[in-house]
C-alpha cells in the first residue's frame, strides 16, 4: 500500500513538472497559384510571431530528400512559392527543390519567441494532394477545401 502511494505521488509530481507541449495548429495551406504552381499560405494568430520555418520531404523513390529551412522571424499572414520561403529570410536547402512523384512533405513552424513556444503551426501532404487540388481549393488540416473554409479553420484554431 505505502509503495503504490509513494509511486503515485511520484507520477503526479512528473505529471505537474513535465507541463504541457505546445498544441499544433492547423495554419499553413498549400495551393496553387494562377500558374499552377504550387504556394504555402501561412497564417499565424493575430500578432504572433512564427520563426525558424522548415519543409522536409520524404518517400521520394529517388532517395534524395528535399529540405529547406529559413531562419527568421515575421508576424502576419504571408504567402509564397513552395520552394522559394520569403527571400528576407536565410535559408539552407538540400535536395530536388520541386515536387517528387510518390513524396509527403511536412512544413513546421514554432511560434513564440525564441525562448517559448506557444505552438507549432504544421502541414502535412503528399504530391498526389496537391496535384488534386481544383482551382480555389488549398490542402490544409489533412483535406482539400474552399479558401473560405480554411480561413473558418484558422479562426477557429485561433
Amino acid at each position: 500500500m505505502r509503495r503504490s502511494v509513494v509511486l503515485g505521488m511520484v507520477g503526479a509530481g512528473c505529471l505537474l513538472l513535465g507541463g504541457c507541449s505546445p498544441p499544433y495548429l492547423p495554419l499553413a495551406a498549400v495551393s496553387l497559384d494562377a500558374d499552377g504552381a504550387p504556394v504555402i499560405i501561412l497564417r499565424p494568430c493575430g500578432d504572433d510571431e512564427a520563426h525558424d520555418l522548415s519543409l522536409t520531404e520524404s518517400g521520394s523513390r529517388k532517395g534524395t530528400d528535399t529540405y529547406w529551412s529559413a531562419s527568421g522571424a515575421w508576424a502576419g499572414d504571408v504567402t509564397f512559392p513552395l520552394f522559394s520561403p520569403p527571400p528576407s529570410r536565410t535559408t539552407h536547402r538540400e535536395g530536388p527543390q520541386r515536387l517528387v512523384a510518390g513524396a509527403e512533405y511536412a512544413l513546421h513552424a514554432p511560434v513564440g519567441d525564441k525562448t517559448h513556444n506557444d505552438y507549432f503551426i504544421w502541414l502535412s501532404f503528399s504530391t498526389g494532394d496537391v496535384r488534386r487540388l481544383k482551382p480555389g481549393q488549398v490542402f490544409a488540416d489533412d483535406r482539400a477545401m474552399s479558401r473560405d473554409a480554411f480561413d473558418d479553420l484558422v479562426d477557429d484554431a485561433c
